[in-house]
């Protein structure tokens, strides 16, 4: 059932998705069957248990399966699946470039339609937060431990985007948006450690909540895009000088 997908290394983990995927959509694996564990699907298909791990990230994603920690991995309704498009989107653009090509796409709409629909009170809040998110991290550095911030960055770092996406005040790209900041957690988290990305991308947040404050839809759309573009230039960078070119398909 499980077969080996071994190969070319960059293939891996959309092979285990396209596998797993297929067994589910054919019967083959059913609703509410438990999948075997990490370790032996990464015996059984010939990978790596990374590899395993990234590809269960995104059939969770798009909602083929439901990782219940403790208990095991098991195949979810069907009726829990996302449409058919997005769960095509989701299954062939896993790799950082194309990731946020569709972000651009998505939140710099987003962001100029927030600027137009958004209540007052939303976009106050969106910039009140963004500026306690500064205050915190780079003024008053109030963190015990280096985990600790990453962990309350990574967390207002898609509080942010899933705001922004709220205010816009469309429900499929909130619940597109939900998904695709997961699959880019990783990557979230690996920008954190860049000299000085953090500070910089924070500044960006204050510059697009204050377009979106003052209603000016063409600034939120620009800065957004200028924002995610150079989040992604500073970690693909990064990725070339480390060597770790495994991370650009995550």
């Amino acid at each position: 059932m499980f077969k080996s997908v071994n190969e070319e290394r960059k293939t891996f983990s959309r092979k285990v998705v396209d596998r797993i995927r297929e067994l589910i959509v054919s019967e083959q694996l059913k609703p509410g069957d438990k999948l075997p564990s990490e370790r032996e699907l990464a015996d059984l298909m010939n990978v790596s248990r990374p590899t395993i791990r990234e590809a269960l990230k995104i059939l969770s994603a798009t909602g083929f399966i439901h990782i219940r920690q403790g208990n095991g991995v098991f195949v979810a309704e069907q009726s829990d699946r996302l449409d058919n498009l997005a769960a095509l989107l989701f299954l062939q653009t896993d790799t950082i470039y194309e990731l946020f090509d569709v972000r651009k796409m998505i939140e710099t709409e987003s962001a100029a339609k927030a600027a137009v629909k958004g209540t007052s009170a939303y976009l106050e809040q969106i910039c009140f937060m963004t500026q306690d998110g500064y205050d915190k991290a780079v003024v008053r550095q109030s963190f015990a431990t280096a985990e600790e911030r990453e962990s309350f960055l990574s967390d207002s770092d898609q509080q942010f985007h899933l705001m922004i996406a709220e205010a816009a005040g469309n429900e499929v790209v909130i619940r597109i948006m939900n998904h695709l900041i997961d699959l880019l957690r990783q990557s979230r988290m690996q920008s954190m450690k860049i000299p000085g990305r953090v500070e910089q991308s924070l500044k960006e947040h204050m510059l697009i909540a204050e377009a979106l404050k003052d209603r000016n839809a063409e600034l939120a759309r620009t800065r957004m895009f200028d924002h995610l573009t150079s989040v992604e230039k500073a970690l693909l960078l990064d990725i070339q000088r480390s060597g770790n070119f495994e991370a650009a398909d995550k």
